[in-house]
């Protein structure tokens, strides 16, 4: 709901703030979907190669959390919540508290 409406600006922000040294490079973001081919799910979930501390990586990036790190920096998924909660205000937290 939240994390498909980010924008490539958005998403190249996020994954520099979770960074332990702030600069990651990034290699390609997509969307896909993420439902079984035989189920109709059009959630889009966007997923990000990177370079993090010279090893390549791939992110998702979901409403609450962040899957797939292993060198991004300690606290990364409060990191992206707070980010989150500055692009889309009060009705995401409230959507965390309620659905999380």
């Amino acid at each position: 709901m939240y994390a498909e409406k980010l924008t490539e600006a958005q998403i190249r922000e996020i994954m520099n703030l979770i960074s332990d040294d702030g600069l990651v490079q990034i290699i390609k973001i997509r969307s896909y979907d993420n439902s079984f081919e035989d189920c109709i799910n059009w959630s889009k979930v966007p997923e990000i190669k990177a370079m993090f501390q010279e090893t390549e990586e791939t992110y998702q990036l979901y409403d609450y959390h962040i899957k797939g790190f292993h060198h991004a920096g300690a606290g990364s998924d409060y990191i992206y919540r707070k980010q989150m909660y500055s692009y889309f205000g009060e009705q995401y937290a409230i959507d965390f508290l309620l659905h999380h």
